[in-house]
């Protein structure tokens, strides 16, 4: 009798378990109903039946994955190429005491410029490519060859402009894109009526260095994937145009910052 007892504790305790989980949005903490999630066995086991789990949160968030194969860790995946998990997401065969809280973000699945509005995502073009030259006293001037003379894309209130990839994320830096209403004479040319990035020029053509810095409360900064993505607000930075590039770009993105602003000239 004893014998056969043991023999049975030791199966219920081998036998299958369930991850219990919460998923919630990653920028505000609420939670996230009606999402598929997926686990993917890794490495793939021998047993065929421990491959694939999954289930879909429920109005407050919850979900459970039932009967994981004991001690096979899971990669965790939403399917929706617009919401990523952050962190690494394995989670192993064993039944949890408490929910499991996980991180989702709506996000790209590539790298380069987004732009986040509510639960929309929008790849971001460029929108010129880069003119360089010199300035009188040997500064080396940007500046779009085209002049935007319209509206240009915005990242207003609520709004966050996204930098996908680790390579991005250290490429790309903001400059204020600075209009000038005359002159401005070059070593290579001279310019009338022009936008330059990240400089001015006075009257005698003399060029001052403008630059701006990110308000870092207002940048998240997340691993997804094993790659970086960095969520800006609208209002990480002060109102007004902007080009992205990095040092060595020959394309350059123009974004509106807080609110459309005017047409340049």
């Amino acid at each position: 009798m004893r014998a056969w007892l043991f023999i049975f504790v030791l199966g219920a305790c081998s036998g299958p378990s369930n991850h219990k989980a919460m998923l919630v949005n990653g920028m505000d903490g609420s939670p996230l109903a009606d999402v598929r999630v997926v686990a993917k066995a890794s490495p793939a086991p021998s047993d065929l039946t421990c491959q694939v789990r999954e289930a879909t949160s429920g109005k407050d968030g919850s979900l459970v994955l039932e009967e994981l194969c004991r001690d096979q860790p899971y990669v965790l995946q939403i399917p929706d190429p617009t919401l990523q998990l952050s962190g690494t997401n394995v989670v192993t065969g064993q039944d949890e005491m408490e929910p499991v809280k996980h991180q989702a973000w709506r996000s790209p699945d590539g790298h380069g410029l987004y732009r986040l509005s509510g639960d929309s995502l929008a790849v971001l073009p460029t929108f010129s490519d880069v003119a360089i030259d010199t300035a009188i006293d040997g500064t080396p001037v940007r500046y779009p060859e085209m002049k935007p003379t319209g509206k240009v894309i915005t990242v207003g209130e609520g709004e966050h402009l996204i930098i996908s990839g680790k390579k991005a994320i250290q490429r790309i830096k903001i400059h204020p894109l600075v209009a000038n209403d005359g002159r401005v004479r070059l070593q290579g040319d001279t310019i009338r009526n022009h936008v330059f990035i990240g400089v001015e020029f006075d009257a005698a053509s003399k060029p001052t260095k403008r630059e701006t810095s990110l308000d870092s409360a207002k940048v998240t900064e997340v691993l997804i994937r094993g790659e970086g993505m960095q969520f800006i607000a609208h209002d990480a930075v002060p109102a007004g145009r902007y080009a992205l590039l990095g040092d060595n770009d020959t394309r350059v993105t123009l974004l509106d910052f807080g609110g459309s602003q005017e047409a340049t000239k």
